[in-house]
């Protein structure tokens, strides 16, 4: 203890030695870093350009501890190999050995488990899932006789947050390259004699998305209509002005399957629920779910025939208990009227379609794309449920995702809309909804309906 107590008066003495004295010339020997949670990949890997960390060391740290780079001394910039370099720093002191003193600076990216497991910062239960990794960012100052005088370490989580991005997000890392490193050089930033060592700190950064060759083409560059939704309306904006759509309950009617009387008013689904393998355990339902188009007065209804699976099995965590009945059997009425039918299927794969996890960028502009130096298998992008029909003599089909929240929309076989929300819409990006505005704004209102939703 009494170590420990002397250790820690004499750095205290050296800081004081420092600030009261003129401002003495300090180099930054090195910068190294490393990720013990994707040591192949390169998006850890520091900057071309490291003058923005060593500028956040200026007017941070150096400055409240009376110190001035020696900019024209180049800094060494370390990926490391292995883990087992960590920690490990070998300077030629040769080559700086005028200076007063000397810098060192670590940048290690750590599972959020391991952070969790060890300790090393109070995180909550509520956060962990939200949080990818978290950054090990250290200072260690060092005298003319290679005694450590100071040394102070921040742990810093990136928290992927929403913005104008849509597609596949990642969840490592937790956004771009260049983001990574404003992050961190915000945390550098943040170092200073007056913070506890291992302080932990807390940055919002734009999520990261994989590249595909689905939904990227689309949205390139395209505007993001936002919706509102803070109302009992979902409303938004187009040339032909504000739209507004109401989306009622869903209402659902249990069939009797042991009722074999004519009178059951699901006589004639018996059949075709007797062919289910799970009939003789599972729960059917008859579903009307309301729509209404509030601007054009228009009040549809969709009437379909579910299947409740108790046990469904996972795949791509996407797959629903809810299993529409096959074939073509769910109908679109406009009041009392039939206007179209439809069928779904389940966990449907899009022929030539897939997302690629060792290319990302940021959910918006396709031109700013990273190759992060994985190898991972390029992944089929996998709807989990397809829907296909028509409407007034228009053919469409809605293919709903839920691991990524997005609705993306087919008329007459063309892609004209993709939405992101997961029971309300958000935002989306859709080609021309000022034509053709009644079946667009119903086929939007049809894939966010009650029917079309995860249960839980």
């Amino acid at each position: 203890m009494k170590t420990v107590l002397k250790y820690t008066a004499y750095l205290l003495l050296q800081l004081i030695v420092i600030a009261t004295h003129a401002q003495s010339k300090v180099v930054v020997e090195q910068i190294q870093s490393y990720s013990m949670v994707s040591p192949t990949a390169n998006y850890w890997h520091l900057p071309n350009d490291i003058n923005p960390l060593l500028e956040a060391l200026d007017s941070g740290l150096f400055k409240e501890i009376n110190l001035i780079r020696a900019k024209n001394y180049k800094t060494n910039a370390i990926q490391l190999a292995k883990q087992n370099q960590i920690g490990k720093i070998t300077i030629d002191w040769s080559r700086s050995m005028s200076s007063d003193f000397h810098a060192y600076i670590e940048i290690y990216e750590m599972s959020t488990e391991f952070v969790y497991q060890n300790k090393l910062a109070q995180i909550s239960n509520a956060k962990l899932d939200s949080i990818s990794s978290v950054w090990y960012i250290s200072c260690n100052i060092y005298n003319q006789r290679r005694e450590s005088i100071f040394k102070k370490t921040i742990l810093l989580s990136m928290f992927p947050t929403k913005s104008v991005g849509m597609g596949y997000a990642v969840d490592i890392p937790a956004t771009t390259p260049s983001f990574i490193f404003k992050a961190i050089q915000k945390g550098i930033n943040f170092i200073s004699p007056k913070i506890d060592d291992m302080e932990y700190i807390e940055a919002k950064v734009p999520a990261a998305y994989a590249t595909d060759n689905f939904w990227m083409p689309f949205l390139h560059n395209q505007n993001r209509i936002q919706f509102d939704t803070s109302r009992p309306f979902i409303s938004y904006s187009n040339g032909n002005g504000i739209q507004l759509l109401r989306t009622q309950p869903a209402q659902m009617n249990k069939i009797n399957q042991k009722d074999k009387s004519i009178n059951n008013p699901y006589y004639d689904m018996l059949p075709v629920i007797k062919k289910r393998l799970g009939s003789a355990v599972n729960e059917y339902y008859h579903v009307l779910q309301p729509l209404r188009n509030v601007n054009l007065d228009l009040d549809y209804s969709i009437v379909a025939f579910i299947e409740f699976n108790s046990n469904p099995n996972d795949q791509e965590g996407s797959q629903s208990p809810i299993i529409f009945l096959p074939d073509n059997i769910h109908t679109i009425f406009l009041n009392q009227d039939s206007i179209g039918s439809f069928s779904v299927e389940e966990t449907v794969v899009a022929k030539d379609k897939f997302f690629n996890l060792n290319e990302i960028f940021n959910g918006f502009d396709t031109t700013k794309k990273y190759n992060i130096g994985t190898l991972y298998e390029k992944r089929k992008i996998i709807s989990a449920k397809s829907i296909e029909g028509n409407f007034k003599g228009h053919t469409f089909k809605i293919l709903i995702n839920y691991a990524n929240n997005l609705k993306t929309i087919f008329i007459d076989d063309k892609m004209v809309l993709v939405a992101e929300g997961k029971n309300k819409p958000s935002q989306m990006v859709a080609e021309n909804t000022d034509n053709n505005s009644e079946m667009i704004n119903f086929l939007l209102q049809m894939s966010f309906s009650e029917i079309f939703q995860m249960p839980f």
